[in-house]
C-alpha cells in the first residue's frame, strides 16, 4: 500500500498539528450552510422593500374569513410599534413577485446529480466552494439586475439556483469522506443546522439592512450577504481539504481515529457509477420516497402555514419575531441533543446504526403529522395552533439523525450523487404542493379546506416514513466492492494498533 505510506509519512514529519480538524471542517461547513440560506431567504424578505405596495396591491388583497373571530395573539412582540415598510421602485404583481421568487428553484432541480458526481470525481472542496461563491457574486448583481429588468433579476436568480443545486450533494459526499461513523450523527447535525440558523439570522438581518440608509436601503442586504459569503470562501480554502488524508495539520492520532472508524476507503479510485444498482437498491428507492414526505411537509409548514395563519385566524406570523425564529432554535437544539445521544448509543453498542435511522425519523415523521393533526383540531384558537407548530417544527429535529444520514449508510463513496438524485426528486414538491394548496384553497379561505390541505400532507408524511421502517436499511451497498476481502480501514499495516477493536466496531455497522 505504497499511496497510504507516503501520506502517512507526510503527516508524521508535520511539525505543526491542529487538535480536532474534523471539528474545524464541520464548523466550515455549517457556516458554508448560513451563507447559503441567507443567500437563498435574503430575497424573500427584500423583496417587501423594493416593490411598491400602494401601487400593486388593493382592497382585494385583504381576503380574509370571518369564520373565526380575531382573538388575542400570543408571543407578540409590541405589535403596536409595527410600521409598514416604505413604498419601493418597483411594480411588481404578486404573479410576478411569485416568478421572482420560484425562479431560484429552477435552476436548483437541474444541478443536484451533476454536483454529487463532480464532488465524487474531482473535488468536493471545490465543487461546494465554488458553488457558494457564485452564489455570493451573483448576491452582489442582484440590485444591479433588479434595475436593469426583472428578466435579469430572473436569470440571476436561475443562476444562483444552479449553483446552490451542487452545494448539498457536494457536502454530503465530504461527510462520508471527513466523519468517523461513531461522530456522524452529531457533526452532520452540526453542518446541517447552518440550515436553519443561516435562515433565522439573514430574515432579521436582512429587514434591518432594507430599512437603513446603507447602500440605498435595500440593496444592502444583498451586499452585506454577498460579502459574507466571499469572506467565507477564504476561509473555506484555508482551513478545509477533499480528505483527513490530505490535511497539512492534522494529527497522526486524529487520522487513524477518523480512518479506522469509517466504511469508506479514502485512497481507492472509484470505479464507474452503477447506475442500474442503484436504481434497483429499495433501500434506495425508500430514501428517495421518505425524502418525498419530509419535503412535502417542509413547503407546506414553510410557504402555507403562515398562510393559514393569517387568513383563518387573523394572525400574522411575520409580525412575531419570536415565533418566526424560535422554532428552528428549537428544532436545532433537538437535533444536537439527539446527535450526540445516537452516537454515545451506536458507541456503546446500545443500539444499531439502523435502529437509530429508523427510531430518529419515525419520530420525526409521526411527531410532525401528530403535530399537524393537532393543528386541524385545534379550529380557531390561535395559541394552541401556534404551540402544535412549534411541536412539530421541533421534533422535526430527529430527521438530522434519521433519513439525512442513510445515503452515507448506504454508500459512503457515492452519497453526493445519490443526496443529488433524492434531492431533484423531492424538490419537484416545491412546485407541486403550492399547486394542490391553491386549488383547494382558492376562493375556500374556510377551516374546512385547510383541512383537507394538512390532511393531505399527514396522510403522504405518515406514509411515506412507514416506508422508511420496512424498507429503508443503514448496510452499506456492495456498489463499490470490487472483491470480497476489501479493507475498509485507511492506513497502513503498521498503523493499527485497533485493527480487532475496529473489526468488533464493524460488526454493528453492519446490521440490516
Amino acid at each position: 500500500m505504497p499511496k497510504i505510506n507516503e501520506e502517512s509519512h507526510y503527516i508524521r514529519r508535520n511539525r505543526f498539528e491542529i487538535p480536532g480538524v474534523r471539528y474545524l471542517f464541520a464548523a466550515s461547513g455549517f457556516l458554508g450552510f448560513c451563507v447559503i440560506y441567507s443567500i437563498r431567504v435574503n430575497l424573500n424578505v427584500a423583496i417587501v422593500a423594493m416593490v411598491n405596495s400602494t401601487a400593486v396591491y388593493d382592497k382585494d388583497n385583504e381576503t380574509v374569513t370571518a369564520e373565526c373571530k380575531t382573538t388575542s395573539v400570543p408571543f407578540s412582540t409590541n405589535s403596536t410599534s409595527y410600521v409598514p415598510p416604505k413604498d419601493g421602485e418597483f411594480i411588481w404583481s404578486p404573479q410576478m413577485q411569485g416568478v421572482i421568487l420560484g425562479s431560484f428553484y429552477y435552476g436548483y432541480c437541474v444541478s443536484q446529480v451533476p454536483g454529487g458526481r463532480l464532488a465524487e470525481m474531482y473535488s468536493g472542496k471545490w465543487v461546494f466552494g465554488i458553488g457558494t461563491v457564485i452564489t455570493a457574486l451573483l448576491t452582489l448583481l442582484t440590485p444591479l439586475a433588479a434595475r436593469c429588468h426583472v428578466g435579469l433579476l430572473i436569470a440571476i436568480r436561475s443562476l444562483e439556483g444552479l449553483a446552490q443545486g451542487i452545494t448539498m450533494p457536494a457536502m454530503h459526499s465530504m461527510l462520508g469522506r471527513w466523519l468517523p461513523d461513531c461522530e456522524k450523527n452529531i457533526l452532520s447535525t452540526i453542518v446541517y443546522t447552518g440550515i436553519n440558523i443561516g435562515t433565522v439570522a439573514a430574515m432579521p438581518l436582512a429587514g434591518a439592512l432594507c430599512n437603513s440608509d446603507w447602500f440605498g436601503g435595500w440593496p444592502s442586504a444583498f451586499y452585506v450577504i454577498g460579502l459574507f459569503g466571499c469572506a467565507w470562501f477564504i476561509l473555506w480554502c484555508i482551513c478545509v481539504t477533499d480528505t483527513p488524508l490530505t490535511h497539512p495539520f492534522i494529527s497522526h492520532k486524529e487520522l487513524k481515529y477518523i480512518t479506522s472508524n469509517q466504511k469508506i476507503e479514502l485512497n481507492r479510485e472509484l470505479p464507474p457509477i452503477p447506475w442500474k444498482k442503484i436504481a434497483t437498491s429499495v433501500p434506495f428507492l425508500a430514501l428517495i420516497i421518505t425524502q418525498v414526505g419530509q419535503d412535502w411537509t417542509f413547503y407546506t409548514i414553510l410557504n402555507d402555514l403562515p398562510t393559514y395563519f393569517a387568513t383563518m385566524l387573523h394572525f400574522k406570523v411575520e409580525k412575531s419575531g419570536f415565533l418566526s425564529s424560535f422554532p428552528y432554535l428549537l428544532q436545532t437544539t433537538v437535533g444536537i441533543i439527539v446527535g450526540l445521544v445516537a452516537d454515545e448509543l451506536i458507541r456503546r453498542n446500545l443500539a444499531t446504526t439502523n435502529f437509530i435511522r429508523k427510531f430518529c425519523n419515525s419520530v420525526s415523521g409521526f411527531g410532525t403529522a401528530l403535530g399537524l393533526i393537532a393543528v386541524i383540531l385545534s379550529g380557531c384558537d390561535v395559541t394552541l395552533n401556534v404551540t402544535f407548530f412549534m411541536c412539530s417544527m421541533a421534533i422535526g429535529g430527529f430527521c438530522y439523525s434519521g433519513y439525512m444520514l442513510a445515503t452515507l449508510d448506504l454508500s459512503p463513496e457515492y452519497a453526493g450523487t445519490l443526496m443529488g438524485i433524492a434531492n431533484t426528486i423531492s424538490n419537484l414538491t416545491g412546485f407541486i404542493v403550492p399547486l394542490i394548496v391553491g386549488a383547494l384553497t382558492d376562493h375556500q379561505q374556510t377551516l374546512h379546506q385547510w383541512r383537507y390541505v394538512f390532511g393531505i400532507t399527514v396522510l403522504v408524511l405518515a406514509s411515506t416514513t412507514f416506508v422508511f421502517v420496512f424498507f429503508s436499511s443503514a448496510k452499506k451497498q456492495d456498489w463499490t466492492e470490487t472483491t470480497p476481502s476489501n479493507s475498509v480501514l485507511i492506513a497502513s499495516s503498521k498503523e493499527l494498533p485497533f485493527h480487532a477493536a475496529v473489526n468488533a466496531l464493524s460488526v454493528d455497522f453492519d446490521f440490516n
